[in-house]
Order: structure tokens, then C-alpha cells, then sequence
């Protein structure tokens, strides 16, 4: 899974969408025949949004840069060690009220004090733990979908893919008896 927990979080955050999911999932990705690791060490994940938004995640390719890069009308801003944009007047746009922002966080406590803050005084943390699902669930629906060779359909309302029962199947393992749900 890479780095994907981390950078479809920030995806999803800058595009408003940390409570919903990809509608379809086509991976493709490179095994080694043997060895220690058994995740593809290349891949690339193409998904698409019911809004028609479309993302890819990749890893392993050397022409695709790191990070994560929004693509819009007027041009593009990226982020990873440092936030570039193209044209560079992006960067010092200024956001009206009502627009999508990132939460400021304390940067010498990180995302633990913001945690412990939040345990206190009951508030949402930066990063609530379905928003860390919704960012993973991309990774582990592009990997069914590379292990199987062909695209899949998700429903992010009820979570569950679509007329695959074979990618249905995958998507966790059989409890052992007597443990059930």
C-alpha cells in the first residue's frame, strides 16, 4: 500500500471528499516472482469518483512524480516536500470562507496532540479515523483489482463491490470458528 493511506488522505482532503470513495478501481501492477515482499513494488491505480473526478495512484515509475498534484482549469498545485503550482500565482490565492481549507496543525505536537486536545474537549480530530478508512480503502481496492487483473466497481455508500463475487470475496478473510459476525 506504499504511501497511499497518507497521500489519497491529502487528496481526498483538498478535493472535499474524505467521507466518500472511488465508484471504479482499474490497477495494474509488477510482482516479483519471489522474495520477501509480495506487494508490487510498480503500480499504478487509476480511479474514478461518481462526480467524474479521476485520480491516480502510482508508485515504482520514474516519470511520475511523488506527492500529490491537483490538476484544475488554471493549472495545477502540488505538494510533497515543499507546495509548488503552476502558474505561481496559485500560492497565494486567497480562500473565501466557504471554500475547502486545511486545518492548521501544531507542528510541535503533530497529529498526537491534536488527538489528545480532541479526547478533551470532544472535538473532530484533524484526521477522524473514517477519513483514515476512506484514504485506504483506494489502496486496498487497487490491489484486488491488480491481483485480479481487471477493473472493479465499488459502492462507497455501502462499501461493497459490484456483480464481482471473487473481488467481493478478497475484500477480507473467513473467520475462524467459532468467531463470526
Amino acid at each position: 500500500m506504499d504511501w497511499v493511506g497518507h497521500l489519497v488522505d491529502i487528496a481526498h482532503w483538498g478535493l472535499g471528499m474524505d467521507r466518500t470513495g472511488s465508484v471504479e478501481i482499474d490497477g495494474v501492477g509488477e510482482y516479483l516472482p519471489s522474495g520477501l515482499y509480495d506487494s508490487a513494488p510498480r503500480y499504478r491505480i487509476d480511479t474514478k469518483y461518481a462526480n467524474g473526478i479521476e485520480m491516480v495512484v502510482a508508485g515504482g515509475h520514474d516519470d511520475i512524480e511523488g506527492g500529490v498534484k491537483w490538476i484544475g482549469e488554471d493549472g495545477w498545485v502540488s505538494t510533497w516536500d515543499e507546495t509548488d503550482a503552476h502558474p505561481r500565482s496559485l500560492l497565494s490565492e486567497k480562500f473565501s470562507p466557504n471554500e475547502i481549507s486545511l486545518h492548521p496543525l501544531d507542528t510541535r505536537g503533530g497529529h498526537t496532540r491534536n488527538f489528545l486536545d480532541c479526547v478533551k474537549s470532544r472535538a473532530t480530530t484533524i484526521a477522524p479515523s473514517e477519513v483514515g478508512h476512506r484514504s485506504a480503502s483506494v489502496g486496498h481496492l487497487g490491489q484486488i483489482s491488480m491481483l485480479l487483473g481487471r477493473k472493479i466497481r465499488f459502492n462507497p455508500e455501502t462499501e461493497e463491490i459490484i456483480g464481482d463475487a471473487t473481488a467481493t470475496r478478497m475484500l477480507g478473510n473467513a473467520m475462524r470458528s467459532p468467531w463470526h459476525l
